[in-house]
C-alpha cells in the first residue's frame, strides 16, 4: 500500500532561487522512500515531494519489509540514512546493497543520502571508510562545489549539515559534484540517473534535537559540534541549504519518465 509520510517535520516555505532550475516531471508513479529505523522520517526532502504533489512510497527493509522487486512503476527512488554502516556484514545491510542493482539497471533516478550514498559507493565497487584521525563531522560543514555541481544547481551554500563517521571513495565512472576539507568526496552523479551526498539536506530543526537526544554519543566523538551549536548553526545556515535542495530536487525530478 502506499502511504505518505506520517510526521514530515516542518514544510519548506522559502521557495529559493529559480535561475537555472530545471522543470520537473509529473508523474502519478510513486517515488520510492527507504528509511531504517521506525521514527525516521523524510524530513524537507519529503516535504518538498508532496508539496510538488509526489505520492510517497516508504519502506523500512532494516525493519523486515519487503522491497519491489522491480522499480518499474516508481518513477524515482530515495535511500536515506541510519546509524549503521555500509560496511556492516548483516543479512539487511548486504541485501540492501545488492537490491540496489536494479536502481542501475534500470535506469531509476536514484537519490542517496549519507548511508544511501554510502551503499551505491559499495554497489558501485568503491570503499566506505573512516577518518584517518579518527574525525567524524557532526554539525554545518563547508564544501566546495566542482565546476560539474555548479552546473548542477547554481546556488550552492556555503555548509551543509552532516551526521557521520565515515567517508567514501568516489566510484569509478563516477563524476564528482563538491569536495569536503574533513572528508573528501561529498557528492557525486554516476551515468546521469545516480546522484549522492554525504551530507543531510532533509534535516530539520526537530530532526536535529531528536537525534541529539537519541543518539548523544555521536555528540562525543572527535570532531562532534555539541548539541546548543547544532541547532545554532541550523539557524545559520538552513535556509542555504533548504535552497539548494529545491534546486537539486527540481533537477532530480526533472529526470523523472513522463507516463
Amino acid at each position: 500500500m502506499f502511504r505518505t509520510v506520517s510526521s514530515l517535520d516542518g514544510a519548506l516555505k522559502q521557495p529559493g532561487s529559480t535561475k537555472g532550475i530545471a522543470t520537473p516531471v509529473r508523474t502519478d508513479d510513486p517515488v520510492l522512500l527507504l528509511l531504517h529505523q521506525k521514527k525516521s522520517c523524510a524530513g524537507a526532502v519529503g516535504d518538498w515531494l508532496l508539496s510538488h504533489g509526489y505520492r510517497l512510497d516508504i519502506k523500512r527493509p532494516t525493519l523486515g519489509e519487503k522491497l519491489p522487486q522491480s522499480l518499474e512503476k516508481h518513477a524515482g527512488l530515495i535511500v536515506f540514512g541510519g546509524p549503521m554502516s555500509a560496511n556492516d556484514d548483516t543479512p539487511e545491510i548486504k541485501r540492501e546493497i545488492d537490491w540496489l542493482t536494479l536502481a542501475l539497471q534500470q535506469k531509476t533516478p536514484y537519490f542517496g543520502i549519507c548511508l544511501g550514498a554510502q551503499m551505491m559507493v559499495r554497489q558501485l565497487g568503491g570503499e566506505v571508510r573512516p577518518h584517518k584521525n579518527g574525525l567524524v563531522e557532526v554539525g554545518y560543514h563547508p564544501l566546495s562545489a566542482t565546476s560539474a555541481g555548479q552546473q548542477l544547481c547554481p546556488d550552492w551554500a556555503d555548509k551543509y549539515f552532516q551526521w557521520h563517521k565515515g567517508g567514501f571513495s568516489l566510484p569509478e565512472g563516477a563524476i564528482s559534484l563538491a569536495s569536503g576539507q574533513r572528508f573528501e568526496h561529498q557528492a557525486f552523479s554516476y551515468e546521469n540517473h545516480v546522484f549522492c551526498v554525504q551530507f543531510h539536506p532533509e534535516i530539520t530543526q526537530p530532526i536535529i534535537e531528536r537525534w541529539s537526544a537519541e543518539a548523544q554519543h555521536m555528540l562525543t566523538k572527535k570532531g562532534a559540534h555539541i548539541a546548543e551549536r547544532l541547532l545554532a548553526d541550523h539557524q545559520k545556515y538552513g535556509a542555504a541549504q533548504r535552497n539548494w535542495l529545491h534546486q537539486f530536487m527540481s533537477h532530480w525530478t526533472s529526470t523523472f519518465k513522463a507516463k
